[in-house]
């Protein structure tokens, strides 16, 4: 079964460490796919045609999906708009949909264009739609809006079970970050 990983927002493989987690993936015996996104200039409903595009509903349902922060989002929005994959895994969810409290640095940072498209996604909607097994992530270090968020999401979303990772900040790569989805992994 093939496992995809869509990164952070900016991020291509090797802006961060991301062959770490393909590695988990490959030793838990998935055939690891990094799915590069395009993130200039672009919003959610870009990056999710994007994937749509790169991935058929046959190879999403047949899958692991996952992705870190934005691309934890993207994953998301995949599953729940288009095709539910065989599991889900979402690391580090960004906390930008509507409803959600984000900081004004954070908002400043993205882009009127993209906050606009995000507010408008109800996450509740979206969560219901999600049919597939969830482990949802967050660094203990992240705060708390990202913590709120994976508490909501882990709420929201039928079959999900939420990992808090201990002393970590925002970084999927951190060794007790690739421990716990190690751990995820062996669990099912």
């Amino acid at each position: 079964m093939k496992a995809y990983l869509i990164p952070g927002w900016g991020e291509g493989l090797n802006d961060r460490n991301y062959q770490l987690v393909l590695d988990v993936y490959n030793r838990a015996g998935y055939q690891p796919e990094f799915l590069p996104i395009n993130w200039n200039r672009r919003t959610i409903e870009d990056w999710v045609e994007e994937v749509k595009i790169k991935l058929s509903k046959h190879d999403i349902r047949d899958s692991l999906l996952s992705g870190f922060s934005f691309g934890a989002v993207t994953a998301l929005s995949v599953a729940g708009t288009y095709q539910s994959p065989e599991r889900l895994m979402l690391f580090s969810l960004s906390s930008y949909y509507n409803g959600d409290n984000p900081k004004p640095s954070w908002l400043k940072d993205i882009g009127k264009k993209r906050t606009v498209s995000f507010s408008a996604i109800d996450f509740q909607k979206l969560a219901a739609n999600i049919k597939s097994p969830t482990n949802i992530f967050c660094g203990s270090k992240e705060g708390p809006e990202m913590l709120h968020r994976a508490g909501q999401a882990n709420k929201a979303i039928r079959s999900s079970k939420l990992f808090i990772v201990d002393g970590v900040s925002h970084d999927v790569t951190d060794p007790e970050y690739i421990k716990a989805i190690e751990t995820a992994l062996i669990s099912k």
